[in-house]
This record gives structure tokens, C-alpha cells and sequence, in this order.
């Protein structure tokens, strides 16, 4: 049984272009026919033929006795062969598992600088998976419905510009309004908490403390906070005096960012335009290089993993969009200030699982308290009912079960993730245990399925 990918040209009412699925068609060789000898007479022996005959003895007899010599001689066995290369396989993955866990940090180190480079990369592949939707959208409902663009070819060129044109106009727009009024909030804030302010905060503080608790003794208050003032206000001088030769880091960082920026937007298009070719690609090489069946499980299980991946992230970074722009709009209405500060943090927190809520309700709780009390006590209210609404409505009619790991699984993707790669690793963790699980899964599900075993 061979494989092969067909290339058959369709007319232009089916053209689709690059929407057109991966086809594999599997055939078979044409058989030939059997061919059968008929004996017209039967003739009898004669001399000739008897000698012949008696040839044909010996010489049987003889690789008779070859073989018998040859049993003495070394044999290849399949079976222990088998065995044989499944052993080195077995102590060759132990013996990579040991230098992993015992060399832990160099490895982690590696993988950040193999992840660094690649990182246009990475980027990239979710630009691509970002706006290959609009791409399919705007090639089938605006160009070829709407407009009647027959050209497969024009239809991907338009809808490839227009769909980055939108997703860069989108971006471009939000840094250029967001980040300026984000840093002028900041700017005033940092004014509103200096030294000069101190006194009348603090005593508004103290106020609001003694009403709540009267009986708390607030005598030394004033001079735990005078002190701890000048504690942070000479961690600040130590820490800005340090930093100074950092600055050229971080100028080469932001360059190299930026360099990395415009990479992936260009190998982003190119991935888009090209992503049949690529699909096409994979997949010849899958079934080039594996069996049958496992390279139709092998395709299956990485496009459900993708998903999972791709499917999280992409409903995460929706979910927390709409949970920002609420609680800007919440904010706003019950006259806090600064609410855009302060939903950008609770949306870009909210990015993490589980504990993102409450890593972006801690900086707004403590801003306010600085600013006024009864706004601290407004705001912890007022994020309790949206990440209640996130819970409960918001994020299962986004995300559904879009991971389909208990929360367990949850928190220790976070942590691990967290531990390792900082807040990236804590985003990321929680897709890549999701993955990590549903392989697991389907490993088990398929050994129970094949010894006939059900667990219920």
C-alpha cells in the first residue's frame, strides 16, 4: 500500500485557494494477472533427463549439507535484535533524564537562550494563528461572496493585507492612546504620593483606622511611617544607583525587541501566505516518515494539541480584553480615579490563571488606600463582582473547558511555570500542562483500550 498527494486542478467555481483542505488518498497497485502453464503432452524420461534428475539430487544433497554446516555459524535472531535496541533505547533515555535532573539549571538556561532566539519564531506562529481567521473570513465572505473575485490568488493577496492593515492599525492604536495616558496617570500619581502629601495621607489613614478600631493604639504610627520613608527612600537611591549601568542593557534590549518586533510580523506573512505549502509539507513528511496509522494519529493528536494551546491563549487574551474595558467602564462611572491605570493592570493579570485576579487587585487595593480609604474598600468590591462575573458567566462562554484539566493540574502548572520562567512561565504553564495531560491521557486510554481493561 503506497501514499500519495494528489494535485488535480478544480474549476474556478470551486477555487478556494489556500482554504483548500489536505487531501491524502491511499492506493493500490493494479494486480497482475496470473499466468498458468498447461503441459500439452507428458513425455517419457530418457537418458538425458535421468542424468539431469541425478544431478538435481546431489545437488540438493549438497546444500543439505551446506546448511548443516551453517548451523554451527552465527545467526542473526529478530527477536533478540528487538530486544537488544529497545535496551539501548531504554538506557540511553535514562541516561539523558539523569543529565537533565541533575544538571537542572544549565538545562533551564539553555532552553532560555534557545527560546530567546527562536522567539521571532514563537511570535510569529501566533500572529499567524491570530489572523489566519480574518484571512478566511474576509477570502470567503467579502471577496468571494460579496466582490465575486474569481482569482484564488488575488482573493488571498487582499485578504492577507487587509487582516494585518487591522490587526497592526489595532495594536498601533492602543499603544499610542493607552500607553501616553497610562504614563500621564502615573506621572500625577507619583505626584499626588510625594513627601508633601505625606502628612495629610497618612493622617486620613490614621482617621479612617481609628473609626474602624477604636480601640487600636495609633500613638507610634507617624514614626513608623517617617521611618520607614527614609528606609525606601534610600532603597530607591540604591537601586537607581546601581541601575545606571544597566540603562545600556536595557537600550540594547529594547532595540533587539523592536528588530524582533518587525521579524515576526514579516515571517508572520509569510507563514500565512504559505500555510497550505507548510500544512502540505508536514503532512508528506509525517506519512513519509512514520507508519500509516501512526502518522494519522501522530497528525490528529498535534492538531488537538494545538488547539488546546492556541485555543487557551487566544480565549484568554479575549476574556481579559473584555474584563479590562468593564472594569475601565465600572470604574469610570463610579467616579475612582485613574481607571485607566488600573484596569490595564487588572486585564494584563488577568491574564494568569487562577491567581491573576488577585495579583491585580492588590497594586489598585493599595493605590486607593494611599489615595483614600472608602476608594480602596469601593474597588475591592467592585473587582469581587467582575471576577465573579469572569468566573462564572464571562470565562466558561469563552473558554468553555478549553484546557480540560481539573484545577489541581491548574495550580501546578502556575507554580512550576512561575518558579521557573517568571510571569511568562505562569501564563504558559497552564496550556502546556493542559497539553501535557491530554497526551497522557490518550497514551493510557490506548495501552487500557488494548489489554481490554475499563476503569469507571
Amino acid at each position: 500500500m503506497r501514499f500519495s498527494i494528489f494535485n488535480k486542478k478544480r474549476g474556478k467555481k470551486d477555487e478556494k485557494g489556500h482554504r483548500d483542505p489536505i487531501i491524502v488518498r491511499f492506493y493500490k497497485a493494479a494486480d497482475e494477472s496470473p499466468t498458468v502453464s498447461t503441459l500439452a503432452y507428458v513425455e517419457e524420461p530418457s537418458e538425458s533427463s535421468a542424468a539431469s534428475e541425478t544431478t538435481a539430487v546431489s545437488s540438493q544433497s549438497e546444500k543439505k549439507e551446506g546448511s548443516n554446516n551453517r548451523k554451527h555459524r552465527f545467526e542473526r535472531n529478530s527477536k533478540y535484535f528487538s530486544i537488544s535496541v529497545y535496551s539501548l533505547f531504554t538506557i540511553l533515555i535514562a541516561l539523558i533524564l539523569a543529565l537533565v535532573i541533575f544538571n537542572i539549571a544549565s538545562v533551564i538556561s539553555i532552553l532560555g537562550n534557545v527560546i530567546s532566539v527562536l522567539a521571532p519564531f514563537i511570535g510569529a506562529g501566533l500572529l499567524a494563528f491570530i489572523v489566519s481567521p480574518l484571512v478566511n473570513f474576509f477570502d470567503e465572505y467579502l471577496f468571494e461572496r460579496l466582490f465575486h473575485i474569481k482569482k484564488a490568488g488575488l482573493r488571498k493577496a487582499l485578504s492577507v493585507i487587509l487582516s494585518f492593515i487591522i490587526v497592526l492599525g489595532l495594536l498601533a492604536l492602543a499603544i499610542t492612546i493607552l500607553i501616553p495616558q497610562v504614563i500621564g496617570s502615573i506621572k500625577e500619581l507619583l505626584g499626588k504620593l510625594s513627601v508633601v502629601n505625606l502628612n495629610s495621607m497618612t493622617a486620613s489613614v490614621k482617621n479612617w483606622v481609628s473609626g474602624v478600631f477604636p480601640s487600636l493604639d495609633l500613638s507610634g504610627f507617624d514614626s513608623w511611617v517617617s521611618s520607614e520613608l527614609s528606609t525606601l527612600t534610600d532603597k530607591i537611591a540604591t537601586f537607581v544607583t546601581q541601575s545606571i549601568p544597566s540603562i545600556f542593557t536595557a537600550g540594547f534590549a529594547v532595540v533587539k525587541g523592536v528588530i524582533n518586533f518587525l521579524l515576526a510580523i514579516a515571517i508572520s506573512i509569510y507563514m500565512v501566505c504559505d500555510k497550505r505549502r507548510i500544512a502540505r509539507a508536514s503532512t508528506a513528511l509525517t506519512y513519509s516518515i512514520l507508519p500509516l496509522k501512526k502518522a494519522e494519529a501522530f497528525i490528529s493528536t498535534s492538531r488537538e494539541c494545538g488547539q488546546i494551546f492556541f485555543g487557551f491563549i487566544i480565549g484568554k487574551t479575549i476574556d481579559s480584553i473584555i474584563i479590562g474595558i468593564l472594569t475601565f467602564i465600572i470604574l469610570t462611572i463610579g467616579g475612582l480615579p485613574y481607571p485607566l491605570l488600573v484596569s490595564v493592570i487588572v486585564g494584563v493579570t488577568n491574564m494568569i490563571p487562577f491567581f491573576g485576579p488577585f495579583i491585580g487587585a492588590v497594586p489598585g487595593i493599595l493605590l486607593y488606600l494611599c489615595l483614600d480609604p472608602v476608594y480602596a474598600f469601593a474597588f475591592a468590591i467592585i473587582i469581587l463582582a467582575i471576577q465573579q462575573f469572569d468566573g462564572w458567566v464571562l470565562g466558561p462562554l469563552i473558554l468553555g473547558d478549553s484546557t480540560g484539566v481539573s484545577p489541581l493540574w491548574v495550580i501546578f502548572g502556575i507554580t512550576v511555570g512561575g518558579a521557573y520562567f517568571d510571569v511568562v512561565g505562569m501564563f504558559l504553564g497552564v496550556p502546556v500542562t493542559a497539553v501535557v495531560v491530554y497526551l497522557a491521557r490518550r497514551i493510557v486510554s490506548k495501552r487500557l483500550k488494548k489489554k481490554k481493561v475499563e476503569v469507571s
